[in-house]
């Protein structure tokens, strides 16, 4: 049986903060970004949104965000790789517009998404899940 971390949607629990990039290459043409645990953090990742390609929000059915969700982000061609376990907030920057795949699992259960990104495109992503 997998546990998960969930915390309540309204009044995200201050807890230890999550790695904060996949990647750091300021020049890498896919980066992750994860975190926004705590209101004031979650309150600037969701505030700086339409700037990212791609903002993910992951949340249990029964109404709470997760994290420890293992996600993956890459170029149809698979070229472009970033990856990490993210929540409840993840932050996708592609450097050129295309189709990219996502790929989250959580315990599993198992999610995966063709889009297409740009840079700056302000997309948002809800990922659910069922609660265990």
């Amino acid at each position: 049986m997998h546990t998960s971390r969930t915390l309540p949607l309204l009044g995200l629990l201050c807890l230890a903060p999550l790695p904060a990039l996949a990647q750091t290459a300021a020049d890498s043409p896919v980066t992750l970004q994860c975190g926004g645990i705590g209101s004031d953090e979650s309150s600037a990742m969701l505030a700086e949104s339409k700037q990212q390609s791609l903002t993910l929000l992951y949340v249990s059915s029964d109404g709470h965000y997760m994290s420890d969700v293992q996600t993956r982000i890459e170029s149809v061609k698979g070229e472009h790789v970033a990856e990490q376990n993210c929540g409840p907030i993840g932050q996708v920057n592609v450097a050129a517009p295309g189709r990219y795949k996502l790929k989250a699992s959580f315990g599993d259960q198992k999610q995966e998404k063709t889009l297409t990104l740009k840079p700056r495109g302000g997309q948002r992503l809800v990922l659910r899940w069922k609660a265990e």
